[in-house]
């Protein structure tokens, strides 16, 4: 599993976080948006939970987009994303789930 801290906009609230990354046991990009608790314990607030069910973002621009509002994209982060899901993959599901999209897509 990949996960990178990105820094916040300017406008954005210091109490709001943002991971975005891949997470190889769910075969999904991902993209976390938060609220953490302020000091009197109110819980804490998701603004953005994408990518938590297993296939959901295929495509890493969709988990930076979502994850744009929020803070700053380094250039390479789709690079460093596309490189995360090929070194981290199971080597068998990932050429198996490659096998079973070309299928579909001739198909189609």
């Amino acid at each position: 599993m990949s996960v990178y801290t990105l820094r916040r906009l300017a406008h954005v609230p210091g109490s709001i976080r943002v991971i975005v990354g891949w997470d190889a046991q769910l075969a999904t990009f991902y993209t976390q948006v938060w609220q953490v608790p302020r000091r009197d314990g109110a819980l804490i607030r998701n603004l953005v939970a994408a990518g938590v069910r297993p296939y959901e973002i295929d495509d890493p621009a969709t988990a930076v987009d979502l994850a744009r509002p929020y803070v700053h994209i380094p250039e390479d982060l789709h690079e460093r994303l596309a490189a995360d899901r090929l070194t981290e993959d199971d080597p068998t599901e990932g050429r198996l789930r490659d096998a079973v999209v070309k299928l579909l897509a001739a198909v189609r």
